[in-house]
């Protein structure tokens, strides 16, 4: 079974140092969002041809629930950036008024 990397810029030493830089240009930032919706739409999709496997036999019940448990944890860690993101708007917001 073969583990793909959610983000390797955010779990790595390196990326991590990175992230403590300043900002870079906007259009990195999105190209960052982007995989990372990319990584976890991937991993969903993955997650559902196994557990259709699964149902007709082709794959073994453990591995569609693994898969199944990665595309929930993506899902969580990309709904929590999200949230993060929101949040630092609406305190900019705030600090603007």
């Amino acid at each position: 079974m073969k583990v793909m990397p959610l983000s390797p810029e955010l779990i790595s030493p390196q990326g991590a140092q990175s992230l403590e830089k300043p900002p870079g240009s906007r259009q990195e930032f999105e190209n960052l969002l982007g995989k990372m919706m990319n990584d976890v739409n991937q991993l969903q999709h993955d997650s559902d041809q196994k557990v259709s496997g699964s149902l007709l036999g082709q794959e073994e019940m453990h591995t569609a629930m693994l898969s199944l448990e990665k595309a929930n944890l993506g899902f969580k860690l990309l709904l929590q950036v999200r949230n993060k993101m929101v949040e630092a708007y609406q305190e900019l917001a705030r600090m603007q008024i």
